[in-house]
């Protein structure tokens, strides 16, 4: 049984005038609650009918719209219409598609202005991991001055509950980035060493995945650059 083309019609103009009836802003936040827990459900839910597939083409929507199913480096080439996707969500200032981005620029693309620019979006929109490799950033400096910038936000975020509990899934989503590219930054061939005292703590180093109750800052921080160094290819 072959299914009437004006029925199609009316039960379109019948979901139209139902969202039209909805504010525009309801409509909105309901779409990047969908988009921030599956892609797939915000595409589908985008060609389900005009109404939402403009709705959904808010920056608001793409804001939030969930990467997870994402690949980071794909395995085929993608379409012109993945390339939109993804240059929208960074130009919509997606949080992930900016750390992304920013971890691309540092370790394979040694553009540092660029991965600053990416970083500091990425961490005022709430981004732990971003927050995680500017402390990397800042340890890698060569500076001074920034390396022990770096040991105090490192240290600080050691500190907090909340961060510290984090501080191991943005190591190993790191990692698990750093596997998939090829790592050409020069300054990350020779880590950098924080604790500089004489006394035996320092010569400790039988660092290991289980983070040990370190009351020297330094230490800690030497202890977290040695578990992410040696992790990535590099070229």
């Amino acid at each position: 049984m072959t299914r009437n083309p004006k029925n199609k019609k009316r039960n379109t103009k019948a979901v139209s005038s139902m969202f039209d009836s909805i504010p525009h802003e309801l409509v909105s936040e309901v779409l990047s609650r969908v988009a921030s827990s599956s892609i797939k459900d915000i595409f589908n839910a985008k060609l389900s009918c005009k109404m939402l597939n403009e709705i959904a083409e808010d920056t608001y929507v793409y804001q939030r719209v969930s990467l997870d199913e994402v690949p980071i480096i794909p395995w085929k080439p993608i379409s012109q219409e993945q390339v939109t996707f993804l240059n929208t969500c960074l130009q919509s200032e997606n949080p992930e598609s900016l750390y992304r981005q920013a971890v691309l620029d540092y370790f394979s693309r040694t553009n540092l202005e660029s991965t600053c620019m990416h970083l500091q979006k990425a961490v005022k929109n709430g981004h732990t991991g971003a927050l995680y490799v500017t402390c990397i950033v800042l340890l890698f400096s060569g500076d001074e001055e920034l390396k022990q910038q770096g040991i105090k936000l490192l240290g600080n975020m050691k500190k907090t509950n909340g961060l510290k509990r984090r501080l191991r899934i943005c190591r190993n989503n790191l990692n698990s980035i750093l596997k998939m590219i090829w790592v050409k930054n020069p300054v990350l061939l020779e880590p950098p060493v924080c604790c500089t005292a004489q006394d035996p703590h320092h010569r400790k180093r039988r660092w290991s995945e289980v983070e040990e109750d370190v009351t020297c800052e330094a230490c800690v921080v030497d202890q977290e650059i040695n578990l992410l160094s040696g992790r990535y290819n590099f070229d």
